[in-house]
Order: C-alpha cells, then structure tokens, then sequence
C-alpha cells in the first residue's frame, strides 16, 4: 500500500478514479430503491455500488440485488460505522462514496466527486451539503435540514476535521491506512465526528464541496427533532471528553461555537425568567431577556438561512425552535458529562 496523502504530499499522476459507492442498510426498503435509482443514473463515471446489509429483516436485500448492486452481509448486527468498514474492505474503487440509504444523489454527484480528487491530488476527503430544499414541508423537517445545510456550508473551502456521512468521499488507501470508524458506536451517532478528527490528527486534508448537494430524505417531529439532538449533544460531550487531550480547548465539529455558547445561556436564561415570574422582580426579568438577545445575535447568522428559505413565518418558527433545541441539547450535553463521569465511554 502507498503511503497516504498528507500535508505537503507530492501529487500522484493524474487519471478517472474508479469510485466505490458504499451504502450502508439496515431495514431500508422504504427509500432504499429511490437511492440506488439515483445512483444507477449517475453520468459520466466509472463507479461500483456496494450495498452493505446490516442484518435486515425487510426487502432491503431484495431491493438491492434488484438494482443490480453488490450485496455484502455484514455477518451480524454492527451498526453503521461497522457496516460503512466491511463495505470498504470488498471496495475495488480507488475511491470510496459513503451516503446513507436515504439519500438521493443527482446524476453528476459520483463524476463530481472522482473529479474533485483528480484536480487535487493532495485532497483525501471530500463532503457533500444536503440541499436547503427538501420534499417535507413541516417547520421542524425544514430547520433540522437547512441546519445541517448551514452548518456545512458555511465551512466550504477549509480544511476541516468533519465526515459527514450523509454522503462523503475518501481515497481507499488513506481509509485503510486511517483503521476505518470506530466499532464501538453501533447505533447510528456521531461516529463520522469521530472519524472526522481522527482523519485531522492524521494529517490529512478533508473539504466541504458547496456545490456537491444531495437530498437527504428524513422527516422530523418536534420530539424526534428533540430527541436526536439531546442523543447527539450527549455522545459529542463524551466524545470530547474521551479525547481531551487531543481536542480540549477547541472546537472540531459541525456545531458553530455561537450555538455551543448559547446552551448555557440557554438555561441561565429559562432560570431567571423562572426566578422573575416568581419574585417579579424587574431587574431579573431583564437579565434574562438580555441573555435571550445574546442568544439571538449568536445565531442569527443560521436565522437568516432560515429567513431566506423559510420567509418571516418560518424564521419566526425557527427562533422559537432555537431556543427549545438550545435547552434540549444543554440537557443531553449534561448528561453525556455526568454519564462518562460514572464510566459510560460512548
């Protein structure tokens, strides 16, 4: 195996990478077909798809071998940063694309991304954005997915210590070489975060593509919503504490600092507006609204992506679940802390 592509890295000569698209499966036949029809309709590159099932016990395996893929069992339920492994292991691609069974690429995705990494021979990891339209039109659908729109976006042209694998790209032989994602995160979580650093400790170079936009199909509820941000806060927070010594004292996720801020703000402004309510006191009622104001002018850079895609309603809508969420994820974030405190690692 050639060594990998570091800082600095003398450039490779120049040809079309074959590229091994990577889906990982676990009961996903309600979008499974719709996400390889998109794939089989890709142009202009040379590509495999490597459908990895993760023990389903619906049509997923069907589906797949329908769509002409190459099945691969995962031999046991690992969860998807095993699963995303085993695919990478029967890869013959020099390059590997992993996306989630609900995601829809456009045709040009896989010829854009073997293109990406013949311009730059240095480049080891390339991510996509989720588009900020999508096909559902509740107000909790809409902000979890212009979020994550945004919180990729706006770091296009860096290099980032992120994976996200929604739909990302790497070389197989730096994959190999990095030992993959962490089997310890069986349920689907924040292992491509951790990948993510492990890749930046490493050396090697990883890109937000701006105009490398997918649709991720999944729909929210508020309580969903709620609920996969107080898990995501809780594993981040154990994440990075797990790895202080590499990571304390900065920020290497997708979160902008200014949300990360305004999760205390969050709650010290939900206790004094409690406080002022009971006591009526005005100076208290005040604090809180000026950590409420804060709040606001942290984030306003994300609001005014919900106000360009949502218009006046939804960016009132999306403030208003900018603050529950912030309370939300300062709980989970708590929670991960006092959690690995008493031994719980992921």
């Amino acid at each position: 195996m050639s060594m990998p592509e570091r800082l600095g890295a003398a450039p490779r000569a120049q040809h079309a990478p074959r590229v091994s698209v990577i889906v990982p499966v676990y009961n996903a036949e309600r979008l499974l077909g719709e996400c390889l029809d998109a794939l089989r309709a890709s142009d202009g590159a040379d590509y495999e798809i490597i459908v990895v099932d993760d023990s389903s016990t619906d049509r997923s395996c069907e589906i797949a071998a329908a769509a002409e893929c190459t099945v691969v069992p995962s031999g046991g339920r690992l969860g998807p940063a095993g699963a995303r492994n085993r695919g990478a292991e029967h890869a013959r691609g020099d390059i590997l694309l992993f996306i989630d069974s609900d995601v829809i690429v456009r045709p040009e995705t896989v010829a854009q991304v073997a293109a990406a990494f013949t311009a730059d021979p240095t480049l080891t990891g390339l991510i996509a954005v989720q588009a900020p339209a999508m096909r559902f039109r509740n107000a909790c659908s809409r902000y979890k997915n212009l979020w994550m729109y945004y919180t990729y976006v706006r770091r296009a042209g860096e290099d980032v210590s992120l994976f996200y694998t929604t739909a990302a790209a790497i070389r197989r032989e730096s994959f190999l070489a990095s030992g993959g994602f962490d089997l310890n995160y069986t349920n689907p979580n924040i292992e491509d975060t951790d990948f993510g650093q492990k890749l930046a400790r490493l050396g090697y170079r990883v890109r937000v593509a701006a105009d490398l936009e997918v649709e991720h199909v999944k729909g929210y509820d508020l309580r969903g919503l709620l609920r996969t941000d107080f898990l995501r806060a809780m594993s981040l927070a154990r994440l990075k504490l797990r790895k202080r010594g590499d990571t304390m004292g900065r920020n290497d996720t997708s979160v902008p600092t200014g949300y990360i801020v305004s999760m205390p703000l969050a709650m010290l402004a939900a206790v004094l507006l409690g406080v002022a309510l009971l006591t009526r006191s005005g100076p208290t009622l005040l604090a809180s609204f000026l950590a409420l104001a804060t709040i606001f002018v942290l984030n306003l850079p994300f609001l005014r992506v919900v106000r360009t895609h949502g218009g006046p309603a939804g960016f009132v809508v999306g403030t208003a679940i900018l603050f529950i969420e912030l309370l939300t994820a300062g709980a989970g974030g708590l929670y991960g802390i006092a959690t690995f405190i008493a031994g719980k690692k992921y």
